[in-house]
């Protein structure tokens, strides 16, 4: 009878095989025709969606660190757009995508269909949990009070398009999501063999955007409109905003500096890298935005202490091109414009009119100092709030927050401040304890690690000359603090001698 049993399970088998044949030529017939028709009706990306869908998820649970490879790629181009159909993608890329792979990451460790071991994670990510649910609570509340005899309930389910901007639809993309990237990298605990991956697509990401924001100056009329909103002023690439613009060039540009110097590479290789260092610093320049300036010229500081020989060089060679570009008269308006942004009076008024904002932002939290005004309600009650600043200026009308610290503090008081910034204190105590730990020398070293640091240095001084919201650069700000937790946490668990031989 057991003799038997292999061959029944053949017939078995075939007779299965014969039923599916059929069934699965429908499904595939079925499938190619709802592509069809979604192509004829104009809605290609879900059609696209649709095909991709099974091969995503095949490459999301065998390798989830693609996930933030494509997001770091595509969401550049997509944050600011007209049209609907680059929106849809929007949808798919920046606030499906990431939650999506975190997801099937914790699904795959729960089901044990893969050999990956998540790490523990611990005080930093309860603490960002904490925010988001400090955040809903916050939004909940001022729902509540302003429910105007209806339930809460009531106005959840059908006051949240009226109410503050759909609020919670802000939250999900400023906030969740961005926190989901820093879970993606935690979660896939990457090695240096993940981050060389990455560079191609970050040098992509810096030339496109360095050529976007020449562009925008040389010939806007061949850029979409969506991307010009600041053009013949500010660069902001196709970011929208030029704080994020800089934010986002500065990341590139440091990593790439730190893999020319650090990895073997073709001189050729090598040579590329250090220009679009340089380019990147040209470009912050023109971003034209004086706390970027200054976030720049902090983090060349760092990078002198890490390379004093090799930043010195490059800055000689920098200077060069520059006073180059100067005698030919190629950035004499760019220059002129420079010097207005330093001593012009119209600099100094613009710089003053930010001071009775920042003293309502101190008066709001003084009024609210624990749970503050509600989550994304600054701009709804900080007039009310402002006054005259000594004998400097008086508010004259209604200037939107330029720091992004100050308008959480407002906004959700000393409670949600303490859990936003929090994982950045702890994360920063540990990354000493572990500085010792890690290669002296190499990608994967001490230096990198200083690196990632410099990148979240770069955006706390900017952020404090700007409310960040565009989602790119928080999420870039939550990938780097990612980093720096893969770094710390694999050096804190593992001797010298075995970290050096893996990296």
């Amino acid at each position: 009878m057991l003799r038997s049993l292999p061959s029944s399970l053949h017939t078995i088998e075939d007779k299965f095989n014969r039923h599916m044949i059929p069934l699965v030529a429908l499904m595939g017939l079925s499938a190619g025709l709802v592509v069809a028709y979604l192509v004829t009706t104009g809605d290609w990306p879900i059609a696209l969606g649709l095909l991709v869908a099974l091969p995503a998820f095949v490459l999301l649970h065998r390798y989830p660190f693609a996930a933030l490879i494509i997001w770091f790629s595509l969401t550049p181009f997509l944050v600011q757009t007209n049209s609907g159909s680059v929106r849809r993608l929007y949808w798919v890329i920046h606030r499906a995508l990431p939650p999506t792979t975190v997801a099937i990451i914790l699904l795959s460790a729960w089901l044990k269909v893969h050999k990956r071991k998540l790490p523990k994670l611990g005080m930093p990510e309860l603490l960002m949990v904490g925010y988001i649910a400090v955040s809903l609570v916050s939004i909940i509340y001022v729902i509540g009070n302003n429910a105007a005899g209806n339930s809460l309930v009531h106005q959840l389910l059908n006051g949240l398009d009226s109410y503050g901007d759909k609020k919670i639809f802000v939250l999900y993309d400023r906030v969740f999501i961005p926190m989901c990237l820093y879970f993606i990298v935690r979660l896939t605990k990457p090695k240096e063999a993940d981050l060389k991956r990455l560079l191609p697509v970050i040098a992509f990401v810096l030339v496109s955007q360095s050529i976007i924001g020449i562009l925008s100056w040389a010939a806007p009329q061949t850029l979409p409109s969506a991307w010009l909103n600041r053009a013949g002023s500010r660069t902001s690439g196709s970011l929208d905003h030029y704080s994020v613009f800089t934010s986002t060039i500065m990341l590139c540009s440091i990593l790439l500096l730190q893999s020319a110097y650090n990895h073997n590479l073709h001189k050729t290789i090598r040579l590329g890298y250090i220009f679009m260092f340089i380019l990147g610093v040209f470009m912050i320049f023109l971003s034209f935005s004086r706390g970027s300036w200054l976030a720049c010229f902090i983090v060349i500081i760092g990078l002198f202490t890490l390379y004093p020989k090799k930043m010195a060089k490059i800055g000689t060679f920098a200077i060069s091109i520059f006073i180059v570009l100067l005698s030919t008269g190629f950035l004499s308006q760019q220059a002129d414009y420079a010097q207005e942004r330093f001593y012009s009076s119209q600099s100094e008024e613009s710089a003053l009119s930010r001071l009775p904002v920042v003293y309502a932002s101190l008066r709001m939290l003084e009024a609210k100092p624990l749970l503050g005004w509600g989550y994304g309600d600054f701009d709804k009650y900080d007039y009310q709030f402002q006054a005259r600043v000594g004998d400097l200026v008086s508010p004259k009308q209604d200037h939107a927050s330029h720091n992004l610290y100050l308008t959480i503090l407002a906004e959700q008081g000393i409670v949600g401040f303490f859990f936003y910034l929090m994982p950045v204190v702890w994360w920063l105590a540990l990354s000493v304890k572990a500085y010792p730990k890690l290669p002296t020398e190499g990608f994967w070293s001490r230096k990198l690690l200083v690196i990632f640091w410099l990148v979240l240095l770069f955006h706390f001084v900017v952020n404090n000359f700007s409310n960040m919201r565009v989602v790119y650069g928080l999420g870039l700000w939550w990938i780097t603090l990612g980093f720096i937790g893969a770094m710390v946490s694999r050096s804190l668990s593992t001797e010298p001698s075995q970290l050096e031989a893996r990296s």
